[in-house]
């Protein structure tokens, strides 16, 4: 592993996270999930405004890592000084202090990670700083994350490529957008009003990616701001109202980051993109000049100034390149490999995004941010040295895999981006926050960990390049082993140990390899199968053994081609399933029912297709199972070991669970846990809890709970209801997911009425029917009726309420009839309630 890999990686990797999310032509799965996401922000936001929505020690719980971060991008100090929100990549926004303690995650809530954030003082006095987010929409929270909200005023817009204040009495919000005028050019937006609402106040006339800086300190702060479009700059000193052009650095560019320090008059600094070429140019004449002052290589898009020296700047990639010389010359703030001894004090590889701001307890000083894939740094000395922020507490880990051990529960390993193989001995949460601290055995990115009996006696694993195996279950050493020569493969491609033999392991490939541990410690690489996997594909990304009879073993490519064997993985026999859209079915994962090795669920992309299939009959053929399911990418798939058969999913913005008695998938996540990619999941604790690996927000668990029914209300009872219009309920009414639909089927259109609660049942006359429920009746909510009609029920929450079965009716009426007689009673329905 060298900085080649590192460089290299995150183009390979990128391309891979794309291959996954296959779709049909013209679908944009990004909107998809955006959409997705959004929807889910929406039910967290009325949950989160309604106390009786809100489960009470919901069965969630974050694991960890307690001390090793992922990602970081961005962070702010906030008005009172002391405070600091900081925003991660898919692991939402957070708020500690400056000496990175007392972390506490605010972005639970939001999708998307945050890139940038400004904070302003709240709107009334003791309220909460207002927080603007640039993720993946632009964000407002004003209760430090618990509802967020998409400001109005924004139209328009393609892109946001940049957020800023001012420090004016008005606390101006800054928002610098690519806009659909002339196809592509910027556009500035402002709120006078706490980002309750946005206008455009300055429409650019040419088309090209823009960049703007906005003085920290200073006169400038108040109303100045410096934009660069094609290489041109401007400036405008009336709060963005109108811009003067400046010099124009590169006419040829195309793209460009901008920056500046307010100690010199001032002193800008403008990375510029010329073809392939990152350039960087100074102006020592606040833009009226430019000069050229260097190349910049493996530019990750990153570039800070100092706010009291002019000649201190930061650009970054796999490291932090600081010049103390205008820029005429760079050397790395450390080395990317220096942070494996002694990361309290060396910045990790990989630097997406850097901050200054001055120092709120010396008014002559300033306070770096650096944000790197292995978290947040602080520095006071202008990147001189550097404190890492994120050695507790700051659960943003970014997981590909996890793996549980069967015989030492208690140990946990992982496979992270960038943050390495790691191993942890599991702590039981106590509170809030990441509970389990883990070490990083070696560095890179690791997945697919897999063992032959579940333990960690020996664990197989991938990165992109080689094998890692790790011996031992108390002290585990590590040693690697290639690639088959000659094999084409995925990125981070699939292995799979052999469940009947520990010194076997499988690797996926355009074919399947054997790898046979020999008494000296090498591995003997033969092919297990003559069988060609490029068919309708380039390779396979996914293989299972059935638990009940390990002969029989399922796979499936990258086309979405399925295949079975009965032989242990000798030959095999392609499913003869044709789904539609199936060759946009990209395959991730693969479940194998724990008891009955006939049932298989094969899950992967969902944008065109469904995104899970399932065979009862050994894999001779699939059909659909996404009944609840929401067009997105599944990664990871578990059957329960509870006897119920039910599957647990991890897809792109949340989890689920199957219902194998209803045929539905249920969101089983909820304001206790985060809105991000939930990459991997395995049932552990004796088939207690399901534990989610996210690529963003670290380990959790979900502790399974009984399984919630709704059922007619007559059954049982020796009086039958008659013909009545159909009552019947669509999700699962348990606490965590606060809500299911019940649904009233009149026959009948233009019906209008009320739902009715009840914790008992009846059977007593009412208004020339029966009624099924009560004596004591809740009015629950208004609904219309044509035809069909839709109501979500709100669950009463409490501890009481879990076991509890509640009965519903609907009650309606004829909007036509005046003397309001034409009335009438649908059946009813009893709901049992789950935690």
């Amino acid at each position: 592993m060298d900085e080649d890999v590192e460089k290299r990686g995150h183009t390979e990797r990128d391309a891979w996270i794309e291959r996954m999310h296959r779709t049909g032509p013209g679908v944009d799965w990004r909107a998809i999930e955006l959409a997705n996401a959004e929807r889910e922000m929406r039910r967290r936001n009325r949950m989160a405004q309604d106390s009786s929505l809100v489960p009470l020690g919901g069965p969630w719980k974050e694991v960890g890592s307690a001390n090793l971060a992922g990602r970081m991008w961005c962070a702010t100090i906030a008005s009172d000084g002391s405070t600091i929100y900081s925003g991660s990549d898919l692991g939402g926004l957070w708020k500690g202090d400056l000496n990175g303690t007392s972390w506490t995650p605010l972005g639970d809530n939001l999708y998307g990670g945050a890139y940038d954030v400004v904070s302003i003082p709240g709107e009334t006095a003791g309220a909460p700083d207002v927080l603007l987010v640039r993720g993946a929409n632009l964000y407002v929270t004003r209760d430090e994350g618990r509802t967020w909200e998409q400001p109005p005023g924004i139209v328009g817009v393609s892109s946001i490529r940049g957020i800023a204040r001012f420090d004016d009495a008005a606390h101006t919000l800054l928002v610098l957008a690519q806009t659909t005028t002339l196809a592509n050019a910027p556009a500035v937006f402002v709120s006078v009003d706490h980002g309750r609402t946005f206008t455009k106040r300055y429409q650019h006339n040419v088309s090209g990616n823009a960049s703007f800086w906005v003085p920290r300190r200073g006169a400038g702060a108040v109303a100045t701001i410096y934009l660069v479009v094609k290489g041109q700059c401007l400036v405008s000193t009336n709060g963005g109202t109108t811009f003067t052009a400046l010099a124009n650095a590169d006419a040829g560019a195309t793209d460009n980051v901008l920056t500046g320090s307010e100690a010199g008059s001032p002193t800008l600094y403008a990375a510029l993109r010329n073809g392939s070429t990152w350039t960087l140019w100074r102006s020592d004449t606040a833009g009226a000049s430019f000069v050229n002052a260097f190349t910049i290589g493996g530019f990750y898009g990153t570039l800070c100034a100092s706010s009291i020296a002019p000649n201190v700047v930061v650009w970054g990639d796999v490291e932090a390149h600081r010049s103390t010389n205008s820029g005429a010359t760079f050397t790395s703030i450390n080395s990317w490999g220096d942070y494996y001894g002694d990361p309290a004090h060396k910045l990790h590889a990989d630097l997406f995004g850097f901050d200054v701001y001055p120092d709120p307890a010396n008014s002559a000083g300033e306070v770096w941010f650096f944000g790197s894939d292995g978290g947040l740094y602080k520095s006071l000395d202008s990147g001189g040295t550097v404190q890492n922020l994120c050695l507790h507490g700051l659960g943003v880990s970014q997981y590909y895999s996890t793996l549980t051990s069967r015989t030492s529960p208690s140990l946990i390993q992982a496979g992270a981006q960038d943050q390495g193989y790691q191993r942890g001995t599991y702590v039981a949460p106590n509170g809030s926050g990441p509970s389990t601290p883990f070490n990083q055995l070696i560095s890179g990115d690791y997945g697919h960990l897999t063992s032959s009996d579940g333990s960690h006696a020996r664990v197989i694993s991938t990165y992109p390049g080689f094998v890692l195996i790790s011996d031992g279950e108390a002290f585990p050493a590590l040693s690697t082993v290639d690639f088959p020569a000659g094999s084409s493969h995925d990125w981070l491609p699939a292995v799979v140990a052999d469940p009947l033999d520990a010194r076997i392991f499988y690797f996926c490939g355009n074919q399947l390899w054997k790898y046979t541990r020999q008494a000296n410690g090498t591995w003997l690489v033969t092919l297990q199968s003559t069988q060609d996997f490029a068919t309708g594909g380039s390779y396979l990304t996914a293989l299972a053994f059935a638990p009940g009879d390990p002969q029989r073993a399922y796979a499936v490519n990258d086309g979405g081609k399925i295949w079975y064997s009965t032989d242990h993985g000798v030959s095999w026999t392609l499913s003869s399933s044709s789904a539609p859209g199936q060759q946009y079915f990209y395959g991730n994962a693969i479940s194998v029912h724990p008891t009955n090795p006939l049932e298989v669920a094969i899950g992967g992309s969902g944008y065109s297709t469904a995104g899970v299939v399932r065979s009862t009959n050994g894999g001779a053929s699939f059909a659909p199972e996404n009944q609840g399911l929401p067009q997105t990418l599944v990664y990871a798939l578990a059957y329960a070991t509870d006897g119920s058969g039910d599957l647990y999913a991890g897809h792109q913005t949340g989890a689920l669970r199957w219902h194998r008695a209803t045929g539905q998938w249920e969101n089983i996540t909820s304001l206790g846990s985060p809105i991000t990619v939930y990459w991997s999941v395995e049932v552990v604790d004796g088939g207690g809890t399901a534990r989610f690996g996210t690529y963003g927000r670290g380990i959790w668990d979900d502790h399974i709970r009984p399984i919630p029914s709704w059922a007619t209300y007559g059954t049982g009872k020796t009086t039958s209801l008659g013909t009545l219009p159909a009552l019947s309920a669509s999700g699962t009414p348990s606490v965590a997911s606060n809500d299911f639909a019940i649904q009233v089927d009149t026959g009948l259109p233009n019906k209008f009425g009320i739902l009715l609660d009840s914790p008992t049942q009846n059977q007593v006359p009412f208004q020339g029917g029966t009624l099924w429920i009560g004596p004591t009746i809740h009015r629950g909510p208004r609904f219309t009726l044509d035809g069909i009609g839709y109501v979500s029920i709100p669950i009463p929450v409490g501890a009481g309420m879990i076991g509890m079965t509640r009965f519903y009716q609907a009650w309606f009426r004829d909007p036509q009839q005046s003397d309001g007689t034409a009335v009438g009673l649908s059946d009813a329905g009893c709901a049992t309630f789950a935690q």
